[in-house]
């Protein structure tokens, strides 16, 4: 069936009424949103929508007088866990824009859910209450709850896949998985404390560098020397 021959109410009523979302006021903005994306009468693709617009749309619906802030988190939350893939973003900031491009829905994801404070206690503990990537805690940062593996890439939301990340590195890891195809269990993201790259000073660089240079080999190829030199010697 083409977009043409596809039924906008009938398609809107059956993409709300298998939402995964379990709470009435999200399911209610979806609605809206996809509403919005998909105007009566209009054909697809979509109109470009500003969010501003989208944000109007769900203020009246609220009837508060406070700006409703999380409507990029929900349309976030469309594409990903409810897998409404043909939502495409354009532009950043107050240039922020959203068009319906294609009907398109890929599977649903694991609900996410809020861990309790007990466990994200103990998860802060273990990471000594510090970002696992850059390692900056309170008061520099604010910690977020993140899922190791993406719940896209089939990671759930047992213990030993979450981890505390800045919303910095959050969104630096969220900007890295998208698209990507390599194996959750080697990415410095997923697991940083095995995986994410080793600093080293800058005076150590550039003596490797100085002697390569004059061993006429890459730096890299003289690392790789220096550690297996390290690590076969009889005592290590």
């Amino acid at each position: 069936m083409s977009k043409s021959e596809v039924n906008r109410e009938e398609w809107i009523a059956n993409v709300c009424a298998s939402f995964v979302t379990s709470g009435q006021a999200n399911r209610n903005y979806y609605k809206l949103i996809l509403e919005t994306l998909w105007p009566p009468g209009h054909t697809l693709p979509g109109p470009v929508v500003f969010l501003s617009e989208i944000r109007q749309v769900i203020d009246r619906f609220r009837e508060s007088s406070e700006p409703y802030k999380d409507v990029s988190r929900r349309i976030r939350e469309l594409q990903g866990e409810e897998g409404i893939i043909g939502i495409e973003k354009q532009g950043n900031g107050v240039y922020t824009r959203y068009q319906l491009v294609s009907l398109e829905i890929n599977p649903k994801r694991i609900q996410r859910i809020k861990l309790g404070d007990i466990l994200w206690k103990e998860i802060l503990n273990k990471y000594s209450h510090s970002c696992a990537v850059c390692g900056r805690g309170k008061p520099l940062v604010r910690l977020d709850q993140d899922h190791k593996i993406p719940r896209l890439r089939g990671g759930g939301n047992q213990e030993e896949n979450w981890q505390p990340l800045c919303k910095e590195c959050n969104n630096f890891k969220s900007t890295a998985c998208r698209g990507c195809q390599l194996e959750c269990q080697t990415c410095p993201w997923a697991f940083p404390e095995q995986f994410s790259p080793i600093k080293m000073q800058g005076s150590d660089i550039k003596r490797i560098k100085d002697a390569a240079l004059k061993k006429r080999v890459v730096p890299e190829e003289l690392l790789q020397e220096i550690i297996k030199s390290y690590f076969e010697r009889p005592d290590s």
